[in-house]
């Protein structure tokens, strides 16, 4: 057994290397990080499962002592959707999301260390272009005049966090942690252009390439709280500080002169940096068993964007974005629960002020459905499957200069599951 779970354990390293992306939450950032989040997404006051290290450290010491390690997969079904004129121009793929949680826990003490994917917006491909490819070709004279048009952009933000929690009763504990986040963003626009002086301002060439990769990293911190009132009622508090974040740009030698004269009028210069902090969160929750078997979980997770340093984007954020969310839980039997819930989450950028990452991959709002289970093989082993149902409420940005009209909608299912073992 221990032999197959360290074996489970490399696979999701592997998996984290694989193109992601992420779900719930604001702007930027994300909270989809397990199954029981998938089967239920309100876990800030969970005080079970090893993915508490990452919504609720503070929980910690209420769960059993021993070394206990978990790996989730989630599998994601995107369909992202850009209408112009008519026409839809489509994104439709399957990005693999891991995450890897581990706790140790000993009497009053607990110590965890959680791999997760905290930011970005993901992988995208618009194979017959976008918004963004479909303004190039208004500045170029028409549609005739940029044909072949593609559009390209991978944003993740890589989170390593590790921590501690401490129970200074039996009902109160408080958690610190420190996370630092590695972020990759890569972009790549392209089409062919006929015309004459078009080619000629592009060096000859009649493939216009804009490219341009961007990384930057940097740390925050994690604290939490946790009050048990009593053995049916919990309340959990976790806020993670706003992670500083200076983008360096690097152009691609592949980049044609004209492509590079389009990404310095968006900014995005060879050698600068550029701010886009990862905001900071305040998550809140409370878990109540009604009964013996049912326990209710709401929660809200609010982010602090216009807190956040985003360069010339800021003035762009029209309010915080959050999420409210209410799960139930049911226990069946001593082996098997199940559990539903529903998430409303509010982005707070108006499509009118999209840049170009926002353009690929919209924050909309939210309506969020969720269902999922678990089973405990023995008092070591559990298994946790989750689905969630996104349906964002489409949006539509108005025609602006070289701009036109573009409605944006999308929609993602998302299947989870995850192995927990406690080795002792």
């Amino acid at each position: 057994m221990r032999k197959n779970i360290v074996q489970i354990l490399a696979l999701a390293l592997i998996l984290g290397f694989l193109p992601q992306l992420a779900l719930a939450g604001g702007v930027d950032n994300k909270q989809n990080w397990s199954a029981a989040y998938a089967s239920g997404p309100s876990r800030n006051a969970a005080i079970d499962g090893a993915d508490i290290a990452a919504y609720n450290p503070a929980g910690i010491v209420h769960l059993p002592d021993g070394l206990t390690c978990e790996i989730d997969a989630q599998f994601i079904n995107i369909n992202y959707d850009h209408t112009i004129d008519g026409t839809d121009y489509s994104v439709d793929g399957w990005p693999i999301v891991p995450s890897l949680f581990t706790i140790y826990k000993k009497d009053k003490w607990g110590f965890y260390f959680t791999f997760n994917v905290p930011g970005g917006g993901g992988e995208v491909e618009y194979e017959q272009g976008n918004i963004i490819t479909q303004k190039i070709a208004n500045q170029f004279g028409g549609a005739a005049a940029f044909t072949n048009q593609y559009a390209y952009v991978e944003s993740i933000d890589y989170g390593l966090t590790t921590g501690f929690s401490y129970a200074f009763t039996d009902k109160f504990s408080f958690s610190a942690g420190l996370r630092r986040v590695n972020t990759e963003k890569d972009v790549d626009l392209h089409g062919t252009t006929v015309v004459p002086a078009l080619i000629a301002a592009n060096g000859g060439s009649s493939q216009v390439v804009g490219k341009y990769e961007q990384e930057a990293e940097g740390y925050g911190g994690v604290f939490g709280l946790n009050y048990k009132f009593n053995n049916t009622i919990n309340f959990g508090l976790r806020y993670e500080t706003k992670v500083s974040l200076d983008w360096d740009t690097t152009i691609p030698g592949d980049t044609s002169p004209l492509g590079t004269t389009l990404l310095t009028a968006n900014n995005r210069e060879d050698g600068k940096s550029y701010a886009r902090d990862l905001p900071a969160v305040l998550g809140l929750g409370m878990e109540w068993k009604a009964t013996d078997k049912l326990t209710v979980k709401p929660s809200i997770t609010y982010y602090f964007e216009e807190s956040a340093d985003w360069g010339d984007q800021n003035n762009k954020i029209g309010h915080d974005s959050y999420d409210l969310a209410l799960s139930l839980a049911y226990q069946i039997n001593e082996t098997w629960s199940v559990s539903c819930g529903y998430m409303y989450t509010s982005n707070g950028m108006d499509p009118n002020e999209y840049g170009i990452i926002e353009q690929m991959s919209p924050p909309l709002d939210c309506n969020t459905f969720a269902v999922g289970g678990k089973y405990r093989y023995n008092e070591r082993l559990a298994f946790t499957f989750g689905a969630m149902g996104s349906f964002y409420e489409s949006e539509t940005a108005r025609a602006a200069g070289t701009a036109p009209e573009t409605e944006y909608s999308k929609t993602n299912y998302t299947t989870a599951v995850s192995v927990e073992y406690r080795f002792f």
